[in-house]
């Protein structure tokens, strides 16, 4: 584990070093532009809020029901939703070039806009998790049921937020993408469960039959996926945006259901398992970041004689996301080995 940390540290440096020459040079040295104000930082962004919500939520289901074989991953939980966070905010500071012009989300007041809620939601999710991690929240009691209830809401939150981020991309608005408020909660549960798994295997945490917890949160995520291919048949693309998706998933849950045949409690296929998980939500976020962008609601070509562009990020803004996903492997190990060691 020792490895992984300083090979986490190293990404953040590089990412530091990176985001001030970003600081001084501006967005050139990235794909974005007129054309494409959304890129890699912002899928980044709703990937890594997307599983520190869902990982808040893990940890207020174990707390709530008060799941026992569930609660040393609940302990993990907390600093790797923390984590996750902090990569979401860093990821979101460098796609707006000067990350000081956040502060015009505070001081805006803009409370129709999605992007203060999101601000709020995810500032929440942040404080009930320092609370959680500094031991104020018992195991039992009112005050735990109450934390709880909190975090569910809080996350919730978000993720309504974040499904209003992209339905309001594209013209259609609600009609054009009628399951992506639940693909984004079942994406976010199922990434979050993962990212908990990973990270607690690796801080030696061994999770007792987490894998059909997996395998449910799979199929989760397929129902309303395969909702949204059943709808985009009555587009002219005749679903073919989904395919690709869908059969990813389908090969992911086929390989989760040999993993609890074969051997359940190899802490190895559960990592591989885990990982797979975490590459296919992080490559649905892209999908689904490039279709709304793609089809905004002014069309793109202007003209019929121009070619519809795509966006493809650079080799700067892949090393950025990779820094930041580096700072949130670092950040939850750090913290859950400092909450260790402070509260035994």
């Amino acid at each position: 584990m020792a490895i992984v940390i300083i090979i986490a540290f190293l990404l953040t440096i590089m990412w530091g070093v990176l985001f001030l020459k970003q600081l001084t040079t501006g967005l050139t040295n990235t794909a974005l532009d007129d054309k494409f104000t959304w890129g890699l930082y912002v899928q980044g962004f709703f990937f890594f809020s997307a599983l520190a919500g869902g990982g808040l939520i893990f940890i207020s289901v174990v707390t709530l029901f008060e799941i026992n074989s569930l609660r040393p991953l609940g302990e993990v939980g907390s600093a790797v939703s923390l984590g996750c966070l902090a990569a979401a905010g860093m990821l979101l500071g460098s796609d707006l070039g000067k990350p000081f012009r956040g502060f015009r989300i505070i001081t805006g007041k803009n409370f129709t806009s999605p992007l203060t809620w999101d601000f709020i939601a995810l500032s929440a999710c942040a404080i009930l998790n320092l609370i959680y991690l500094a031991g104020i929240v018992s195991v039992n009691g009112a005050g735990s049921i109450i934390w709880a209830i909190l975090c569910i809401i809080a996350a919730l939150c978000f993720v309504i937020i974040h499904t209003l981020f992209f339905l309001s991309r594209v013209g259609a608005g609600f009609k054009s993408q009628p399951f992506l408020g639940l693909s984004t909660l079942a994406q976010s549960l199922l990434g979050g469960t993962a990212l908990i798994t990973l990270i607690g295997l690796g801080v030696g945490v061994k999770p007792e039959k987490v894998i059909r917890l997996l395998l449910i949160l799979t199929i989760l995520a397929l129902i309303p996926l395969f909702g949204s291919y059943l709808a985009s048949l009555t587009t002219r693309n005749k679903g073919d945006e989904y395919k690709k998706i869908l059969g990813m998933d389908i090969i992911l849950l086929v390989i989760l259901i040999l993993i609890q045949i074969i051997s359940p409690d190899n802490s190895v296929l559960l990592a591989v398992g885990s990982v797979l998980i975490l590459i296919s939500i992080f490559l649905e976020k892209s999908h689904l970041m490039r279709q709304y962008q793609q089809n905004p609601i002014l069309p793109l070509p202007y003209s019929i004689h121009d070619p519809i562009p795509k966006y493809s990020p650079t080799s700067y803004e892949w090393l950025l996301s990779i820094g930041c996903a580096g700072t949130c492997v670092l950040v939850s190990s750090v913290i859950f080995y400092l909450r260790t060691l402070l509260l035994g």
